[in-house]
């Protein structure tokens, strides 16, 4: 399978090679096994020093920027990482526009009508010709239906789903095949990263995901009718088209300018209290809650839009973030420790009285600071980073959870610079530790036990039937993983070939030198003399020998 995918996307692993080696990173292609499906000119090219005056983000990002839709989320996603990459490379990443060209709305059109079963004009009363915005997903349009309201259409880009799954398949390989050659690669957790991407692009290249998502957060919402959630109008949604209610407003860059008096510190407060809401007490938030996702509709009213990324957090990973965030309020590094335990993967050869140490020395930053000015998000940012110096893995779901509380913390700043969502969390904390320390939650727990431990116990006899048929039969199995077998049977595949190649070569100048000899020697009543041998076994000779070096070449191992 793995062997089909590689031909199947030969191409695109050439175009991502070419343009890696163009940007000065052909010294990874070299080590990852890549370097040779380069074109000869490109190999040399590749070797020049002509890149130093561009440090390695602004290369990075002239990569992501050309391979496309794919990599350019990719990199925003890393560019949210700063827990993990350097300055650097975040500030660079930052930058990355996910804004391309718009398709033909004629296309859009026809999937419109392909996917609803009705042509466009039956669906809609109006359709504008020129999208709204345009993204590397799809683009939106504005549209009113035959009922009279107004909606905006969101439709994916053609072939864009078959793109995302082509890019996944190389993404994963380059991942793996760079986490076993370069430790930095494992520092970084880039296997990792691509995981974490490949849900999220392909949570947002489903509509219907999207379509979910925005109606369980309506009703996550109810509790707050300042909150507003846009309608989703089903009938008219499939994987590739989505219909939503059009939200009327102002982005948060543009408040200044409009007529409207707008109360902000109470727009501050909502926004606040109802992300801790859906952080803390639904479990299920909007992960990338920035100001281009936020419209602010009336004086005192906002609206969420675009649900394609969200996070969950089960009830028992609120009650462990709830704990590290009291920890960490005490000032109480043993117990900030303790709490990360929980929310993380540690190496077995951790050094926990240094690691605490180390907690110890960031909190005393936050020592003189008051309770009302402490910010959560960035409190949480440090620490994370910390612990990835470490090589501790923070659960993706608290990662998602930091970004996102330091993106809110952003907005609410520029609205109410006085507000403290540290203090407002304060009260949906106290409700989730008292529900965890609620005497109904440990007889439940002991009761989910029980039923587990009495479901493995009625299994065990099967299984262990079942193991011992296979013993009896020799189906026993031994599975090995060697990281880096691949990298040397390519290195083999290129060493045959090469000697082969030597090979052929030897025997074509000893069949020439045959030739010769017995044209020169030869009889001459003999009627061979008189056939032009050295041509005709030339010819036959050259174009075997061609033959076998295009073969050779084309395999992509030598």
């Amino acid at each position: 399978m793995a062997i089909t995918k590689g031909l199947k996307h030969a191409n695109r692993y050439r175009q991502i090679a070419t343009t890696l080696a163009k940007h000065g990173f052909g010294y990874i292609l070299r080590e990852v096994g890549l370097f040779h499906i380069l074109s000869l000119p490109k190999r040399l090219s590749a070797e020049s020093d002509d890149f130093n005056a561009q440090s390695i983000g602004t290369r990075l990002r002239l990569v992501i920027e050309e391979l496309g839709p794919t990599f350019i989320k990719l990199g925003q996603l890393v560019s949210m990482r700063k827990d993990i990459f350097p300055p650097s490379i975040v500030e660079e990443l930052e930058k990355l526009q996910d804004e391309v060209p718009p398709f033909s709305v004629e296309l859009g059109k026809r999937m419109i009508e392909h996917d609803l079963h009705a042509p466009v004009d039956e669906i809609f009363q109006s359709f504008t010709e020129e999208p709204l915005a345009a993204a590397s997903i799809g683009q939106v349009h504005y549209a009113v239906l035959h009922t009279g309201e107004e909606v905006a259409v969101k439709i994916s880009r053609p072939q864009i789903k078959e793109m995302i799954e082509k890019d996944i398949d190389v993404l994963r390989d380059l991942a793996r095949l760079l986490c076993q050659r370069f430790q930095w690669a494992r520092y970084y957790r880039l296997d990792t990263i691509v995981e974490e991407y490949v849900e999220a692009i392909r949570d947002e290249a489903d509509y219907y995901t999207e379509a979910r998502n925005t109606q369980k957060m309506a009703k996550n919402m109810e509790p707050f009718p300042a909150v507003y959630i846009p309608y989703i109008y089903e009938e008219y949604c499939s994987r590739r088209v989505l219909t939503m209610e059009f939200i009327h407003g102002e982005k948060l860059h543009h408040l200044e300018e409009s007529p409207i008096q707008y109360d902000k510190k109470k727009l501050a407060r909502q926004l606040a209290d109802s992300f801790l809401h859906q952080m803390m007490i639904n479990g299920f938030f909007h992960s990338d809650p920035h100001p281009g996702n936020i419209i602010f509709t009336g004086k005192d009213t906002a609206a969420y839009i675009d649900f394609g990324q969200v996070a969950r957090l089960s009830r028992s990973m609120r009650w462990e973030f709830v704990n590290y965030v009291i920890a960490m309020t005490k000032k109480k590094p043993d117990e900030v420790t303790k709490a990360i335990y929980e929310m993380a993967d540690f190496p077995e050869d951790l050094d926990t009285e240094l690691f605490t140490e180390d907690i110890e020395y960031l909190l005393s930053k936050y020592y003189e600071t008051s309770f009302h000015d402490m910010s959560i998000g960035k409190a949480i940012n440090d620490i994370f980073a910390t612990a990835h110096r470490y090589e501790i893995k923070i659960h993706k779901e608290y990662v998602m959870l930091a970004k996102a509380v330091i993106t809110i913390e952003s907005v609410v700043e520029e609205l109410d610079p006085d507000l403290s969502i540290m203090e407002l969390s304060e009260p949906y904390g106290k409700r989730l530790f008292k529900e965890k320390i609620h005497p109904k939650r440990y007889m439940d727990e002991a009761v989910d036990e029980a039923k587990k431990q009495s479901e493995y116990l009625w299994d065990m006899p099967k299984h262990m039937r079942d193991s011992l048929e296979r013993v009896a039969k020799g189906k026993i199995g031994v599975d090995m993983d060697i990281p880096e077998i691949q990298i040397i049977l390519n290195k083999m595949d290129r060493i045959s070939n090469r000697l082969s190649f030597s090979v052929i070569l030897l025997a074509f100048s000893i069949i020439m030198v045959g030739l010769i000899i017995g044209s020169t020697f030869g009889a001459s009543s003999s009627p061979l003399v008189q056939i032009p041998v050295i041509e005709i076994g030339f010819i036959i000779s050259f174009f075997m020998f061609i033959w076998l070096l295009f073969a050779i070449f084309r395999s992509g191992r030598f």
